[in-house]
C-alpha cells in the first residue's frame, strides 16, 4: 500500500510540475521537479523511506530510458563521430571516477575509497536531455548536438558499469584489478553481443509477423513497451551488462528506411513515439521528484555522519568543479587537435571560439535522472549485514552535484550561447497560419456553392465551420489587432442579446415548454455555424428565474429531441430563423462600421462581416436543404417568434443529421487535404515560407493522425 501511494503521490507531483513549467518559463522542468518534490517531502517526510531494489529500480528507471535514446540516435553520425564519442563517454567517465574519488575521499575521509569511486561513476552519465528542458532558450552547433546524445547513450551505460564495479569492491571489501578487467571484458562486450542478437531476432521477428498481418497498432506499442525490459531481464541472467544489453538492441532495432511507410506503419509509428514520449516524460518527472524528495532526509544532521555542514557543502563543491574542470579539459583538447572535415584546419588554429565551444559542451551535460536513479541503487548494508558507510552522505552528494550542473545549465548555458531568434517568428507564424486557413476556408466555401451534394452538403458545412472557428482563434490570438477584434466581436455579441431580448418579449403566447425546448436548441445551432468561448449562448435565456431554472435542467438532462416529429420540425425551423435574424443584426451594424468607422475598424468590421455572411449561407442553406421550392435569400431579415413552417415544406431536419453524421470524418479528410494543397500553393508563390510551410503541415498530419485513430 506503501509503493501504491507512492506512485500516486510522484505522478500528482509530476502533473503539478508540468503545469508550473508553463508558468515559470525561467526555470527547467527538472529543477521544478526538484522542487515539487522537496516541498511534498516536508509534509510528507515517511515517502523518503520507501526502498526501491536496486535491480528493479535500474530495470524500471535506466532500461527503458536507454532504450528510448539507443533508438533516436543516428547510427550514422554515431559512426562519424566514434572516437570523439567514444572518448568523452568512457575515457572521460574513467578519468572523472578516478580524479573525484580520490577528491571525495580525500575531504572525507570516512568515506571508503570504493564508495567514493561509486559516488564518482554515478556522477558520469550526462543528461542532455535536460537541457531541452530549459527554461531559457540555448544555441548548440550540430557537432555539439551530436557529441552530447551520443555521450549520453554510450556514458550511462559506462557509468552504470563502473558504478557497479566500486559498489561491489565497496561491499565485498575485496577488489582484483585482474579479475576487474575479466569481468568488466565479460560484462560490457558479453552484454553488446547478447544485446545485438536480441535485437536482430526481435528485429526479424516483428517484421515477419508484420508481414502476415498479425500486428496491429496496440500489439506493436506494447512489444515496444516490453522490449527493454525483457531484454535487460535476460541479460542479467545469463551475468552480463543489462544496460549495454539494452543500448545495443535499439541500435541494432532501429528502423532504416526512406520517409514514405505504408499508412499501417505510419501510425504505428506516430502512436509508438507518442506513448514513449509520455513514458520517458513520467520517468525523468518521476526520479526528479524523488530526487527533490530524498534531500530533506538527506540535509539532516544524523545523516552527515557527524562532519560539519560546511564540510559537507565545501566536498560538493569541490567534486562538482573537479567533475567539471575535467569535463572542460578533456573536451578542450580533444576540440584544438581535431581536424575540421570540411575546413581542414585542426581547433587550435582558433583558440579563442574553440576553447568557448568547449566550455558550452561542458555545461551542457549536466547529471540528471540517470544519476539519481543509479545512486538509489546503493544498497542499505554490507555483506556482513553492517549499514553502508555514509550512504546517505553519498546520495546527499550527488544529489548537491545534479543541483549544481542543472543550475549552471540552466542559468549560464543561456548566456554563454545564446539563440537569436528572429524577432516577430510566432507572429510571423500565425499570419502564415491565417493566411492559409482563410484561403482553405474560401475554397470550401466555393465547394459548397459550386458542387451541392445533398449526401455531402450537411457534413461539409460542419467542416467549414470548425475552420472558421479555428480562423477565427487565430485572428483573435494575433498581437497585432487580436484585441480589436475581440472588442468588435463583444459589440455585437451585446447588440444580439438585446435583439433577442426584444424577440423573446413577444414570445409570450408560446406555451413554456415549448420555448424550452427553442432556448435550448438555440445554442447548438449558434455554435454549429462557427460561435465558441460562450458567444454560442447569446440569446437563449428566459426573462423569468423559474424559467432560467427549468432551461439549466434541461441542459443537465441532455434529452434527445425527435426531430422525425412535425412539432419539433418546427420548432427547430423557427429557431433557425431566430439565429437569421441575430445574423442579420450582427451584419446591419458591421456596415454601419464600414460606412462610419476608422481605417482599422473598417478593415475587422469587413472581416466579420464575411463571417456572419457564411454563417448565413449556412443558415439558409439548412431551411432550404432538400427542398422543392426553396425560401429566397433576402438582404432585410425580421423573425417573429412562433413562425410555422411555410407550405409545401418538408421536414428534412433529421435527415440533415444523419448525413452530416454519416459523411462528418469524410468531410474533416476532404477539408484537411485542401488545407495540405493551400500550403503547398502559397510555399510555390511565395507568401510563406519553408519552414512555416512545414510547421503547417506538421500541424495537418498531427490532425489526420487524430482522424485515423477514430476508425
Amino acid at each position: 500500500m506503501e509503493l501504491f501511494e507512492l506512485i500516486l503521490i510522484l505522478l500528482a507531483c509530476v502533473m503539478v510540475s508540468s503545469v508550473l513549467d508553463q508558468v515559470i518559463s525561467h526555470l527547467s522542468l527538472p529543477l521544478l521537479q526538484i522542487a515539487v518534490g522537496f516541498v511534498v517531502a516536508l509534509f510528507l517526510p515517511h515517502l523518503a523511506d520507501i526502498h526501491v531494489d536496486a535491480e528493479l529500480f535500474l530495470m524500471l528507471f535506466i532500461a527503458p530510458l536507454l532504450y528510448r535514446d539507443s533508438r533516436e540516435v543516428s547510427r550514422l553520425t554515431l559512426w562519424v563521430n566514434k572516437w570523439s564519442i567514444l572518448s568523452m563517454a568512457i575515457a572521460l567517465v574513467i578519468a572523472s571516477v578516478l580524479v573525484a574519488g580520490f577528491v571525495l575521499n580525500l575531504i572525507i575521509p570516512s568515506i571508503p575509497l570504493a564508495a567514493a569511486f561509486a559516488c564518482a561513476a554515478a556522477l558520469g552519465p550526462t543528461d542532455a536531455a535536460a537541457v531541452a528542458a530549459m527554461g531559457s532558450t540555448v544555441n548548440l552547433t550540430n557537432r555539439q548536438s551530436i557529441l552530447l546524445s551520443g555521450e549520453a547513450l554510450i556514458n550511462d551505460a559506462s557509468g552504470v558499469v563502473s558504478f557497479q564495479f566500486a559498489i561491489m569492491a565497496a561491499v565485498t571489501g575485496a577488489f582484483s584489478a585482474g579479475a576487474a578487467i575479466q569481468t568488466f571484458a565479460v560484462l560490457f562486450f558479453g552484454g553488446i553481443a547478447l544485446g545485438a542478437a536480441m535485437g536482430f531476432i526481435l528485429k526479424r521477428l516483428m517484421q515477419g509477423l508484420r508481414r502476415r498481418g498479425y500486428i496491429n497498432t496496440t500489439a506493436h506499442v506494447i512489444y515496444e513497451v516490453f522490449t527493454p525490459f525483457i531484454i535487460f531481464l535476460l541479460a542479467e541472467s545469463v551475468h552480463v551488462s543489462g544496460i549495454l544489453a539494452v543500448v545495443a538492441a535499439g541500435l541494432v532495432m532501429q528502423e532504416i528506411g526512406g520517409n514514405i511507410k505504408s499508412p499501417e506503419l505510419a501510425r504505428q509509428e506516430m502512436v509508438s513515439n507518442s506513448f514513449w514520449d509520455v513514458i520517458i516524460f513520467l520517468i525523468n518527472g518521476v526520479l526528479f521528484v524523488m530526487l527533490g524528495m530524498q534531500l530533506p532526509k538527506v540535509m539532516e544532521a544524523s545523516n552527515m555522519g557527524g562532519l560539519s555542514p560546511m564540510l559537507v557543502i565545501a566536498a560538493m563543491l569541490a567534486v562538482t568543479g573537479v567533475i567539471i574542470a575535467i569535463r572542460f579539459l578533456w573536451i578542450t583538447v580533444m576540440e584544438l587537435i581535431r581536424r575540421d572535415p570540411e575546413t581542414k584546419e585542426r581547433g587550435i588554429a582558433r583558440p579563442g571560439r574553440t576553447t568557448l565551444q568547449s566550455l558550452v559542451t561542458t555545461i551542457a551535460g549536466p547529471k540528471g535522472a540517470v544519476t539519481l536513479s543509479i545512486i538509489l541503487t546503493i544498497p542499505l548494508v554490507m555483506e556482513d549485514g553492517s549499514p553502508f558507510p555514509m550512504r546517505d552522505l553519498i546520495i546527499f552528494l550527488t544529489s548537491g552535484v545534479i543541483l549544481c550542473t542543472l543550475l549552471l545549465a540552466n542559468f549560464v548555458l543561456p548566456l554563454l550561447s545564446p539563440i537569436e531568434e528572429p524577432a516577430g517568428q510566432a507572429e510571423e507564424l500565425t499570419n502564415a497560419r491565417i493566411l492559409v486557413l482563410d484561403k482553405t476556408v474560401a475554397q470550401l466555401r466555393r465547394i459548397l456553392d459550386d458542387y451541392p451534394d445533398e449526401e455531402f452538403t450537411p457534413a461539409m458545412r460542419l467542416s467549414l465551420m470548425r475552420y472558421r472557428v479555428r480562423l477565427m482563434r487565430e485572428r483573435l490570438a494575433r498581437e497585432s489587432c487580436g484585441p480589436e477584434i475581440g472588442q468588435m466581436i463583444q459589440e455585437v455579441l451585446t447588440l444580439q442579446q438585446e435583439r433577442a431580448d426584444d424577440i423573446q418579449k413577444g414570445s409570450w403566447h408560446i406555451p413554456e415548454k415549448e420555448r424550452l425546448v427553442y432556448y435550448s436548441l438555440l445554442p447548438a445551432i449558434r455554435e454549429s455555424i462557427g460561435y465558441f468561448g460562450g458567444a454560442e449562448k447569446v440569446g437563449a435565456r428566459f426573462e423569468t428565474s423559474k424559467g432560467r431554472m427549468l432551461l439549466r435542467l434541461s441542459r443537465l438532462a441532455h434529452r434527445p429531441v425527435d426531430f422525425d416529429d412535425e412539432k419539433a420540425a418546427r420548432v427547430y425551423y423557427d429557431t433557425v430563423r431566430f439565429a437569421l435574424d441575430l445574423e442579420y443584426t450582427a451584419v446591419r451594424y458591421l456596415q454601419g462600421i464600414c460606412e462610419n468607422g476608422s481605417p482599422q475598424r473598417k478593415m475587422i468590421a469587413q472581416t466579420l462581416i464575411e463571417e456572419h455572411k457564411a454563417a448565413l449561407q449556412s443558415l439558409w442553406g439548412r431551411i432550404n436543404y432538400g427542398q422543392e421550392v426553396k425560401l429566397e435569400e433576402v438582404d432585410e431579415f425580421v423573425h417573429e417568434a412562433g413562425e410555422e413552417l411555410p407550405e409545401g415544406m418538408k421536414n428534412k431536419t433529421m435527415e440533415q443529421f444523419r448525413k452530416a453524421w454519416d459523411y462528418n470524418d469524410e468531410a474533416d479528410a476532404n477539408a484537411m487535404q485542401i488545407e495540405l494543397e493551400q500550403i503547398r500553393d502559397c510555399r510555390l508563390e511565395g507568401s510563406i515560407t519553408a519552414g512555416q510551410a512545414k510547421a503547417l503541415r506538421e500541424e495537418v498530419y498531427l490532425m489526420q493522425t487524430a482522424l485515423l485513430g477514430k476508425e
